[in-house]
């Protein structure tokens, strides 16, 4: 896809000025280095034939690294225990199910789709969600939207994110551009959400590979002042497009710290390789083949034995070379530089951990800089917060106006409760809470309302049956206070 193209007809469908933004290069950098594919590094050219000057490409070694940090920030931000909650129970169960795991959202699998849209995030620095209607029907001298058969979401990349306007950073109008093969084609669709007084208006159009248009531009009114678009930034200040709806990467800046990491790991596997045992023989002591050629005494070891013709090293016919393996040295050296990348991306130095088998791992009792990931995660939480939020009032507005599902409420508060695990373990939390509900400081509904992810009411609900079916000794002997000696 070819960014310019597509901005050129956006231009001129709308007359609007559309520039370039110097982040899809950036985030074409980026992705050199999630892909471990960076020119000059990952690959290079080394002379391995000194007498006539030969050289030879080289793959670097690599860690994936970006791949990994990115991933693990969206574990933190997106999970499992994360909650997505309504103040209206009609319009929740219709959004995510009764379990919280169904409904438009389970349909879409919003969770898993919506995880790796935020890794998306931390490494290109922005990413987007996008709503649209299956099977849309409009009313066909107004072109107004009146009708469609279901709910679906697009989960977008930075450079498939045109900014059309925006306010103080905050995206209002916006294209989104996916590419597709067809048969010997290269096509590009495209969708804008601009604004006509204050009311949404989709318009569809393709072009080709040369930036022509590949179909005419289809505009249907929504109706909608709700966008049913939202993005997700990186936090943090971008100076490679300030004021820009673009964030930057994570490693913005620390792409040399991920030279150093990838490096140090190269230099840990190579070691290996060049560190192998070898003898050097006099061509007297190799046996001789039919056709002339000299064989080692052992083929199995053939690698182990190298002929040095007829010269001899201080008189010796043979000679053994043991290189020292700096195992330690470069294990330090790793170690190192993954406590300066996790620093550097935001987790907090100790993050990771070199094990023994040579696998890097998320510490498993990381009490390195918690408190720098606590406050970063607190501060990623806003912009995933808040794109949470918008994303799913703009299912609702759909729900309630275009498909009018009963009971859904377009005005619904929307609410995102964070995990905050990354904090303390949960077993130790579930200890401290069970000790507080002893104390009498919390009550058992709360305790299941934050482990078993229930309502207040069903949680209530599932105490009584449980004291009903199993009463425990106070409820068999009653309230009554024990006698005085």
């Amino acid at each position: 896809m070819k960014i310019e193209h597509v901005i050129d007809a956006i231009k001129k469908l709308t007359g609007r000025e559309v520039t370039k933004s110097p982040m899809y290069d950036k985030v074409s950098e980026w992705r050199s280095w999630l892909d471990g594919n960076v020119d000059g590094f990952h690959e290079y050219s080394a002379m391995t034939d000194l007498v006539n000057k030969k050289y030879t490409k080289i793959k670097r070694h690599k860690t994936d690294m970006l791949k990994r940090g990115a991933e693990d920030w969206a574990s933190l931000l997106l999970n499992e225990k994360t909650r997505i909650e309504l103040d209206d129970k009609a319009s929740e169960k219709w959004l995510q199910g009764e379990d919280g795991r169904g409904g438009v959202l389970g349909e879409n699998a919003f969770r898993r789709n919506a995880n790796e849209l935020i890794t998306t995030s931390r490494w290109s620095g922005t990413a987007a969600f996008e709503v649209y209607i299956e099977n849309m029907a409009v009313v066909e001298e107004s072109r107004q939207l009146n009708a469609g058969t279901g709910i679906g979401i697009n989960f977008l990349a930075a450079d498939q994110i045109i900014p059309i306007s925006h306010r103080n950073g905050i995206l209002k109008e916006v294209a989104f551009a996916s590419s597709r093969q067809q048969g010997d084609k290269v096509l590009t669709d495209v969708t804008m959400h601009t604004l006509e007084s204050g009311q949404y208006i989709l318009t569809t159009f393709t072009i080709n590979d040369e930036g022509n248009l590949y179909t005419e531009p289809v505009t249907i009114r929504t109706g909608s002042p709700v966008p049913w678009f939202s993005v997700i930034r990186k936090s943090g200040y971008n100076r490679h497009d300030t004021g820009s709806t673009f964030g930057a990467s994570i490693i913005d800046g620390n792409e040399d710290v991920l030279k150093g990491l990838d490096a140090a790991f190269d230099n840990f596997i190579v070691d290996f390789i060049l560190g192998r045992k070898m003898v050097f023989m006099n061509s007297s002591m190799f046996n001789e083949g039919v056709d002339g050629s000299r064989i080692a005494p052992q083929m199995a070891g053939a690698s182990l034995f190298m002929n040095i013709g007829d010269s001899q090293k201080d008189g010796k016919f043979i000679e053994e070379y043991n290189p020292t393996l700096r195992v330690q040295e470069n294990a330090d050296g790793i170690q190192k530089m993954l406590d300066l990348f996790s620093f550097k991306v935001g987790l907090g130095e100790g993050f990771y951990k070199l094990d023994d088998s040579g696998v890097i791992k998320t510490a498993t009792e990381f009490t390195g800089s918690k408190q720098t990931l606590v406050k970063n995660v607190a501060k990623e939480m806003i912009s995933v917060s808040e794109a949470l939020v918008q994303i799913v009032e703009g299912i609702l507005w759909i729900g309630a106006s275009v498909l009018h599902v009963p009971g859904v409420k377009a005005d619904a508060k929307v609410s995102v409760l964070a995990d905050d695990s990354y904090i303390t373990d949960e077993y130790t939390e579930r200890k401290m809470w069970q000790e507080e509900i002893a104390q009498g400081l919390r009550s058992p509904v709360e305790y299941r309302v934050r482990f078993f992810g229930e309502s207040e009411e069903d949680a209530a609900k599932q105490i009584a049956f449980i004291k009903d079916t199993e009463p425990g000794v106070a409820d068999l002997l009653g309230s009554q206070e024990p006698a005085t000696v």
